[in-house]
């Protein structure tokens, strides 16, 4: 298939649809102006698509400067296990060594070894606020 990628915001609807394939949606609660909202103080973000169709995106949160952190990593279910995550992931850890950042990125245990064949390690625990 032929997959293109771009930086920059997509549609609200669109990326709200992408978030809703994974049922990040429910675990969120954001709403699709909220969603925008997050994105577009993103650092930095790239976007799959086949055609006109978002599949998936990513994106960094930073200061500029120092550090930057990989979020919003999510491929549509029917496009999963293509290299699109991967590339993806490429794409915003090469934008993040453009600038120089020193990169993180949190994950569930789950996807620790995919993120490891992609280059990370585990280097800290994570905690998060338990809502």
């Amino acid at each position: 298939m032929d997959f293109h990628y771009s930086s920059g915001l997509s549609s609200c609807d669109d990326l709200f649809e992408l978030y809703d394939s994974v049922d990040w949606n429910r675990y969120l609660q954001l709403s699709k102006e909220e969603l925008e909202k997050a994105v577009v103080q993103s650092w930095y973000v790239i976007n799959a698509y086949e055609k006109e169709k978002l599949i998936g995106t990513g994106r960094v949160i930073s200061d500029g400067v120092i550090n930057a952190c990989i979020c919003g990593i999510v491929v549509h279910p029917s496009y999963q296990k293509q290299g699109i995550g991967s590339e993806i992931v490429r794409r915003l850890v090469d934008k993040c060594r453009e600038g120089n950042l020193h990169i993180q990125l949190f994950c569930s245990e789950d996807n620790i070894a995919y993120y490891k064949k992609l280059g990370f390690e585990v280097f800290a625990v994570g905690m998060m606020d338990r809502r």
